[in-house]
């Protein structure tokens, strides 16, 4: 399996606060790859480089076979590289149909909005159904389903996707990892972060715990995982990093 993005020795912080400390990781095509640690040891900040929304100190991305560091993240995203951030804002007083259809425009794929917008209701059959509805009137679970139909519109070949079921009931969540697992499987490979370990080794082919700005323990995600042992990694030390 070739990589489609590689980390390496990536460091990273805020002010003088450091988050990231060398973190090294890969991601193969067509794979799913979860990062699972407490709040606050750097899971979004290392996204938030990945896709360029955050400048890194020190360390090299590449993505596609190209480094990145020139790239914004728009440019990004029109390469593929889609990034869907925890609690992403949707345009409240436009439509479904319409915030699908500015994220196709807004990715370059505008000539070909129609195939996107049928996916995408493929996938989640209740934007379809809500397709003429404001998005500021959703559910909690339907404007995180926009949110991922708005990535999806942007032709993924890396989803990454940070915390896309907090706040969700158990039922929401149960629907929406059934769309994620469809996502993986038909269109792009996946980075995936979320509070729920038992979802994250679900959908993913491989897992790295993050404590403390660094990879701690890696594994792969059908494996069978010691849950006493992941559970003293999670509580281990307290978290001064932004998250």
């Amino acid at each position: 399996m070739s990589d489609l993005l590689t980390v390496t020795d990536l460091s990273a912080g805020y002010g003088h606060s450091t988050v990231l400390r060398g973190i090294s990781l890969r991601v193969g095509e067509t794979e799913a790859v979860g990062l699972l640690g407490p709040n606050g040891h750097g899971k979004t900040t290392l996204l938030r480089c990945v896709s360029n929304l955050h400048r890194a100190a020190s360390g090299t991305i590449s993505y596609a076979g190209r480094d990145t560091r020139g790239d914004s993240p728009r440019a990004l995203v029109r390469r593929g590289l889609v990034h869907i951030p925890q609690g992403s804002r949707l345009f409240p007083h436009l439509t479904v149909e319409e915030a699908l259809r500015l994220s196709a425009a807004a990715s370059g794929h505008a000539a070909n909005w129609r195939e996107g917008l049928e996916h995408v209701f493929s996938v989640f059959p209740r934007l379809k159904e809500r397709r003429g509805q404001l998005t500021g009137t959703l559910s909690g679970g339907e404007r995180q389903m926009a949110s991922l139909g708005m990535g999806l519109m942007a032709r993924p070949t890396l989803l990454i996707l940070d915390e896309p079921t907090l706040g969700l009931s158990p039922k929401v969540k149960h629907e929406l990892s059934e769309c994620i697992m469809r996502i993986r499987a038909e269109v792009a490979s996946i980075i995936l972060v979320d509070g729920d370990m038992d979802l994250v080794l679900a959908l993913t082919d491989r897992y790295h715990v993050v404590l403390h700005g660094d990879i701690v323990h890696s594994g792969a995600s059908d494996a069978s995982v010691g849950r006493e042992e992941m559970m003293s990694l999670f509580l281990g030390g307290s978290a001064d990093e932004r998250h």
